[in-house]
C-alpha cells in the first residue's frame, strides 16, 4: 500500500506510514474507480501550469491586468524565488473590490500569505483533500527546494476527472 504523503510502500492494512508517519487509515479499502484513481495518480499527471509570478510591491492594478490577459485566477507572489503568498480572484472580491484606491496599493497587502503547497508526487486525492480543508481553489506546486514550479487549480482536477470518466455513468 502506497503512502499518499511520501510515496513509500507499506504493508497492506497498516494504519500509518513506516517512513513518514502519515495516516494510511482506509487506504486499503476497495473504492470505486474514481476513488482508486485519485489516490493512485500523482498531481504530475495534471501537467501543472507554469506559475505566473509577481513581486510583492507590484500594484494590484498591474497584477489584475496580467491575470485578465492570461485568463488565470491566481498568481504567485514571490521575492528572490521565495514563495510569500498567492493572490487570487477571491482576494480581489473579498479584499480589493471595496475601495478603488486599493488598485494602486502593493499586491502583498491583499495576498493570502504562506499558502499550502504540494509536490508533483503528491496524489490528486491528497491535494484535493488539502484544498477542501483549507478552502483553496489553487495550490502552488513546489520542488524539493521549496521553489514554485507549477500551479494546480480545482478546475484542473475537474477537467482530469471529466476526461478520464467521460463515458462512465456510475
Amino acid at each position: 500500500m502506497k503512502c499518499p504523503d511520501c510515496g513509500s510502500e507499506n504493508v497492506p492494512g497498516a494504519d500509518e506510514c513506516q517512513e513518514c508517519g502519515g495516516s494510511l487509515w482506509g487506504l486499503d479499502a476497495q473504492g470505486n474507480e474514481v476513488e482508486q484513481s485519485i489516490t493512485a495518480h500523482p498531481i504530475q499527471v495534471l501537467c501543472p501550469r507554469e506559475p505566473i509570478c509577481v513581486a510583492p510591491q507590484t500594484p494590484v492594478r498591474d497584477v489584475l491586468a496580467e491575470m485578465v490577459a492570461r485568463n488565470i485566477g491566481c498568481v504567485i507572489v514571490e521575492d528572490s524565488a521565495q514563495l510569500l503568498g498567492v493572490f487570487t480572484e477571491r482576494d480581489v472580491l473579498n479584499k480589493v473590490a471595496l475601495d478603488e484606491q486599493n488598485l494602486s496599493r502593493p499586491v502583498s497587502e491583499f495576498m493570502t500569505p504562506n499558502p499550502a503547497t504540494a509536490t508533483k508526487s503528491d496524489s490528486i486525492g491528497y491535494v484535493l483533500q488539502g484544498m477542501d480543508l483549507g478552502g483553496y481553489r489553487h495550490i502552488p506546486i513546489v520542488n524539493s527546494a521549496d521553489i514554485v514550479v507549477g500551479m494546480i487549480s480545482s478546475r484542473d482536477i475537474l477537467r482530469f476527472m471529466a476526461v478520464k470518466y467521460a463515458g462512465s455513468r456510475n
